[in-house]
């Protein structure tokens, strides 16, 4: 029997401004995108519930088109399916498929940090805005906000901007719910505040054979912790 979803707080409509329009509809499912893939990824939808369009459109306050454009747009990207009666239903990722999609994003990383240094903007801003989130990042952050500054801090390494950088983001997106099951503690927190620097150093001084041994350790640790705790026997 399919989850029943639970009920997601309503989006803020900004009122019409004077001279301006309205807000239009494709900013509108922006922010209903935005809503239900980050509920996806907290895990406050999880794997297997079923959405129902006419209930998610009420809860957050909004017609059926923007949240229609959304599941569409969530289906695309893999963290929703359509069921044989076209209801859209959370993805469930098996052990093996998770695997997989570290696999992937170790390859990603590696080919991002490389081509990182040959950016005119690297040294002089990439670099050091990279620096100031790692230094920012502290073991008293809450999940979210660790988990958020974390991605920001590889986005900000590669690029944010590329090409490359936005399908990582896809990637991690698609196995984050499964992250946020296992947090990182405390023990792991300064692990990843001491392998930051150690990739800060690499893309900086390092050859190719170093960047990619300290990114696809990086990337190793969180898989195995995942996996050792959300697949557990």
């Amino acid at each position: 029997m399919p989850k029943k979803p639970p009920t997601l707080e309503p989006i803020d409509q900004p009122s019409t401004v004077s001279g301006m329009g309205t807000v239009s509809r494709a900013t509108l499912g922006d922010r209903v995108y935005e809503r239900v893939r980050d509920a996806i990824i907290r895990g406050e939808l999880a794997a297997g519930t079923e959405i129902n369009q006419v209930e998610l459109a009420s809860s957050l306050g909004v017609s059926r088109v923007p949240v229609r454009e959304a599941l569409r747009r969530l289906q695309a990207e893999r963290l929703l399916d359509a069921n044989p009666f076209q209801r859209f239903v959370v993805t469930k990722l098996s052990q093996e498929q998770v695997l997989e999609l570290f696999d992937l994003r170790q390859e990603l990383e590696v080919f991002a940090a490389l081509r990182a240094r040959s950016r005119p903007t690297f040294l002089d801003a990439d670099l050091p805005a990279a620096r100031e989130i790692a230094k920012a990042m502290n073991l008293s952050m809450s999940a979210e906000e660790w988990l958020q500054a974390d991605m920001e801090f590889h986005r900000t390494l590669n690029g944010r901007d590329s090409a490359v950088s936005s399908i990582i983001d896809e990637v991690r997106f698609r196995i984050y719910r499964y992250v946020h099951l296992a947090a990182p503690d405390l023990p792991r927190r300064k692990q990843v505040l001491v392998e930051h620097q150690t990739i800060l150093k690499a893309v900086e001084h390092g050859d190719e054979d170093e960047i990619r041994t300290v990114i696809e350790a990086h990337v190793g640790h969180t898989r195995d912790r995942l996996v050792s705790m959300a697949w557990a026997t």
